[in-house]
């Protein structure tokens, strides 16, 4: 085992190694300086040794050169004004930050460097040409005009892959890694501001795409920000200036749903949202509390400025599931962790009660988001006993908002499910017995006694009493301030 370990040490450091010297020499290569070094080399191997092309007399040196001066001017010039227009149209799709990658493409430098040496020699040559019409051109300027003539070919096969160049930059992914560039360099310099620029232009960049049905490219955008959000390193402190850019990266998510829920973009809204949740993960695996709280209050702006007011149901309970998720890993992290489980229980119970009381019609297809997650068992079970009596006055409240427009059916299938669930769950005979007090308190009676025929209740007056010290002894208000409601009627339902 340490002779395996000992040789895969090498191969990572070459591996890294390589890593390196491919990312320099592509620097090296996407550079100015070096597109001006290889066209420089270029023409001045074409001068040195120039073929021997040219065999016309001096009439057709002078036509030759006339035509192509007003021929690579205008050509250049009309090819420039297209490139301007549809850089401005990418521009006002996108972002403005594409002016500025086309100014610094390295093309620009061997393109202009080979038109203009092109058009200067042409002039050149021109001047010397001073025998009369249709006499044998000199001898010492046939390897000149030869030289031009490849230059002329030069500058039409440059200008193809000058074009190719610019299209591809005009690409969205383009314009994005591009950016993503940009951000790395920021982030090895420490530039924070200069770092959540980048991030905020892709989100520029992302609901200008979500405006326009372009779920590509927003689906592009998502990644590039959850892949700069898990770049970035983690605050050290409070007071770490990195805290502040990783909370402008969490509200720029808000700002995504809000323009893909305006603009119906589906895909847009469940990819931002799954990448939010990924960021909160992230953040909860190497113990960034801060901002992972601030990745839940994220969630819980979505659904309040935006979900609800749009009526988008489904979202919502997506929202719930996601922090429910958020809510276990982190319960099993350590204290820290478990108390930002029990706040996140409380935004999930908050959003709950709301979602039950703006749209009763259709709280029932909210129930198995909210009441019935798949994480419940494993939370409760993480928690220590104080912990997960709190966790259950969270869930408890959000089945007494819920059981005010509950229906039999509903009740119906929450029964089951916990029946499914009561051997996972510590003190689940206490949760059943709240939960029908729960029903009973909120005068729904045919709840409570679907409740109490489906889980066979025959609660002692102990388990009762013990049930109302746990509640005062936590200060629960599951019942208003209101004494418990009495049994009696269910009981005397059960014999009849």
């Amino acid at each position: 085992m340490a002779g395996k370990r000992g040789g895969g040490m090498p191969a990572m450091d070459t591996v890294n190694w390589s890593r390196a010297v491919a990312d320099r020499a592509r620097f090296v290569v996407s550079s100015w300086v070096f597109h001006l070094f290889l066209s420089g080399v270029i023409i001045l191997v074409v001068f040195l040794r120039p073929p021997n092309l040219f065999s016309g007399d001096t009439d057709t040196a002078r036509n030759y050169l006339n035509t192509i001066v007003s021929s690579l001017s205008t050509i250049l010039a009309l090819c420039i004004s297209i490139i301007l227009v549809a850089i401005q149209l990418t521009a006002s799709n996108y972002t403005h930050r594409v002016l500025d990658f086309f100014v610094r493409l390295p093309y620009n430098a061997s393109l202009f460097t080979f038109y203009l040496v092109t058009i200067m020699h042409s002039f050149f040559l021109m001047a010397k040409i001073r025998d009369p019409v249709n006499d044998p051109l000199p001898q010492p300027l046939r390897p000149e005009m030869s030289a031009d003539l490849v230059l002329v070919i030069i500058c039409f096969i440059s200008l193809i892959i000058y074009m190719y160049a610019v299209v591809q930059l005009l690409k969205p992914e383009r314009i994005i890694g591009l950016i993503l560039r940009d951000f790395a360099r920021a982030c090895r310099r420490h530039r924070w501001p200069s770092a959540l620029e980048n991030v905020e232009q892709i989100c520029d960049i992302a609901k200008r795409a979500a405006s326009v049905n372009d779920s590509v490219t927003g689906q592009r955008c998502t990644e590039a920000m959850l892949f700069t959000a898990t770049t970035l390193p983690v605050p050290q402190s409070e007071q770490d200036p990195l805290l502040a850019v990783h909370k402008s990266v969490v509200d720029q998510w808000v700002e995504i749903v809000g323009v893909a829920i305006k603009e119906r973009e589906t895909g847009l809204l469940h990819g931002a949202l799954n990448a939010l949740h990924k960021q909160g993960h992230a953040y909860l695996q190497v113990c960034a509390w801060p901002i992972a709280e601030r990745v839940v209050q994220a969630y819980r702006e979505i659904v309040f400025s935006h979900l609800l007011m749009e009526g988008h149901t489904y979202y919502v309970e997506a929202v719930a599931d996601r922090l429910y998720q958020l809510g276990l890993f982190a319960a099993r992290t350590n204290g820290r962790g478990r108390t930002f489980c029990l706040r996140t229980w409380q935004v999930v119970q908050v959003i709950g009660e709301n979602a039950f009381h703006a749209q009763p019609s259709t709280a029932g297809t909210l129930l198995e988001g909210f009441l019935m997650p798949n994480e419940l068992d494993a939370t409760l079970s993480a928690l220590p006993g104080d912990d997960a009596w709190q966790a259950l006055l969270s869930y408890l409240s959000l089945w007494k908002a819920f059981v005010r427009v509950a229906s039999v059916q509903d009740a119906a299938r929450f029964c089951a499910w916990w029946q499914t669930r009561a051997r996972y769950v510590p003190n689940a005979r206490g949760v059943w017995i709240l939960a029908v007090l729960i029903a009973l308190h909120a005068d729904r009676r045919d709840v409570a006694r679907t409740l109490w025929y489906g889980w066979r209740l025959h609660p002692t007056q102990d388990e009762v009493t013990r049930l109302r010290r746990e509640l005062a002894a936590r200060q629960g208000n599951l019942f208003d301030g209101w004494p418990l409601p009495s049994l009696e009627l269910l009981e005397q339902d059960a014999k009849l």
